[in-house]
């Protein structure tokens, strides 16, 4: 069954996986956008990504070996390099003039940047003078890597998921932590927007005063946290002249029910290597209490209620669907993708 129309978008960069899930000389099959791929790593640490088919009969190539240079089908035995090109078709007569490097199996870019890979979803075949669109801003040094990922599976189309990252409104109830907040410390916020990239931008501010998770860092702390289609948070917080904190978060849709949510982490504050082990346990409580409560939310949609946008609250959601829009209309037109969205302050409770 295909997805719905517009549930996708395409000619995009989607994380994949991180890098150290990846090994040399494995192949590891993946579903993303509904399609079925087999990653690779190999011999000399290149990342590749190829449809999981053989294009002879069809099985997977992820059942099939894989020694770090070639891949071998399990059905008849062809072998193709990381490439997806056909080297070796073992039927064939030596005298055979058949050029079996014709042969190729479907790619897909794949990229790996500060410990992470990206795979690019076309939504037709590239040329090879195909121009892709930038890898989304990992804030990071080119030397760097994350200190830590966690990673769940929402139960939930893409839509649902990027709703629920960018809701401010959910907080208060999803999120109640003796570490964080409770419904006792309401408080109304102002928060000034800007158009950013293929998203928005809150722009740099002081931490609300009623978030417990911030006042433990000393120095002079602003945050600021941008989001960009297709479903990529970054948090940047600065704590005095000195020190960072990058939180992000990206939504990747496996199929039209499950997105994969993976959590990236870096700070450059020793007192993180200290705390390690509760900030790890803090930062699973927080994304175990988004999954319980998509868990709830798969329970409801299954009743097709109508579902509803209301004020301030909701324009983030509002934003992402225009900016949902305009890429499409940007693809099917081949023109340039143009960010129509204006700066604007928001007031909430939470």
């Amino acid at each position: 069954m295909s997805a719905p129309v517009g549930l996708y978008l395409k000619n995009l960069w989607y994380v994949a996986f991180y890098g150290g899930e990846l090994k040399k000389g494995k192949l590891l099959p993946k579903e993303v956008l509904g399609e079925k791929v087999v990653f690779g790593r190999t011999n000399d640490n290149e990342v590749f990504a190829l449809k999981d088919n053989c294009p002879h009969r069809g099985v997977p190539l992820s059942c099939g070996w894989f020694d770090g240079n070639r891949i071998q089908c399990c059905y008849h035995g062809w072998e193709f390099d990381r490439m997806g090109v056909c080297i070796n078709i073992p039927a064939l007569a030596p005298e055979t003039n058949i050029q079996v490097n014709k042969i190729k199996a479907p790619t897909y870019p794949c990229r790996e940047i500060n410990g992470v890979i990206f795979i690019y979803m076309p939504d037709k075949k590239l040329s090879d003078q195909a121009v892709l669109n930038d890898l989304p801003d990992l804030l990071l040094a080119p030397d760097k890597a994350f200190k830590h990922v966690e990673r769940v599976v929402l139960p939930c189309n893409i839509d649902h998921a990027v709703i629920g990252l960018i809701d401010p409104a959910h907080v208060t109830f999803v999120h109640q932590s003796w570490f964080w907040r409770s419904k006792k410390s309401l408080r109304i916020k102002e928060k000034h927007f800007e158009p950013e990239g293929l998203g928005f931008k809150m722009a740099r501010h002081t931490p609300s005063s009623n978030s417990k998770g911030y006042k433990i860092l000393k120095g002079g702390t602003s945050t600021e946290i941008t989001f960009e289609i297709p479903g990529f948070r970054r948090e940047h917080i600065k704590i005095g002249e000195d020190n960072e904190i990058i939180s992000i978060t990206t939504l990747t849709p496996l199929n039209e029910t499950e997105t994969e949510l993976n959590q990236f982490f870096y700070t450059t504050l020793s007192v993180a290597n200290m705390l390690w082990w509760p900030l790890r346990k803090l930062g699973r409580t927080f994304i175990g209490q988004d999954l319980g409560i998509f868990r709830k939310l798969k329970a409801g949609l299954e009743n097709d209620p109508k579902l509803l946008l209301v004020g301030e609250p909701d324009a983030q959601a509002r934003w992402y669907y225009e900016l949902k829009k305009q890429w499409i209309k940007a693809q099917e037109e081949n023109t340039p993708f143009v960010n129509t969205l204006k700066h604007q302050t928001l007031h909430w409770i939470t």
